[in-house]
């Protein structure tokens, strides 16, 4: 079973680096790909950026192929490194990406919506910690949010429940 979730893993990183995206500096028009997922491809698009907490924030929607709703992400820009808040209809997770690298972390603090219990729920702490440390560099954005889109599946216990059926 864990050579199965490597392998996985393997292929939406080995994935990635087919990613199609139309971009500028400044703006991610859209970003496109596939999650390796019974989710299928994705596709994650830049919205108008939204004010939480007093702070201005990025924000993109991830939307799966197969997917029941849109995830949201929001691109925290801190001088040393970027976090990226990704929040779902039940459950939310952070990703850091800073000089020695990328990877997943349970959200807590100021920009947490949920209760640690509600996520704790649905993201397999087992998972969590095998993405705490996805890449061992800071990554562009570009790519920071389709491996996000790859792996965030993976934190799931149950995928079924991003899953449409």
């Amino acid at each position: 079973m864990k050579n199965l979730k490597f392998t996985t893993l393997f292929i939406a990183f080995a994935s990635l680096l087919t990613l199609t995206s139309a971009t500028t500096p400044e703006n991610i028009q859209s970003l496109k790909g596939t999650s390796q997922t019974l989710l299928g491809n994705y596709t994650i698009t830049e919205l108008a950026p939204e004010t939480i907490k007093n702070e201005v924030l990025r924000k993109f929607e991830l939307n799966y192929e197969n997917g029941k709703a849109p995830v949201i992400i929001y691109l925290r820009q801190k001088s040393k490194c970027k976090e990226y808040i990704v929040r779902g209809h039940a459950m939310e997770v952070q990703y850091t990406c800073k000089k020695s690298g990328f990877g997943a972390q349970p959200l807590a603090g100021k920009f947490a919506a949920y209760p640690f219990d509600t996520n704790a729920q649905f993201i397999s702490q087992e998972a969590l910690s095998r993405q705490s440390k996805i890449t061992t560099s800071e990554i562009p954005v570009e790519k920071a949010l389709g491996l996000i889109a790859c792996y965030y599946p993976g934190l799931l216990k149950n995928i079924q429940i991003l899953y449409k059926n």
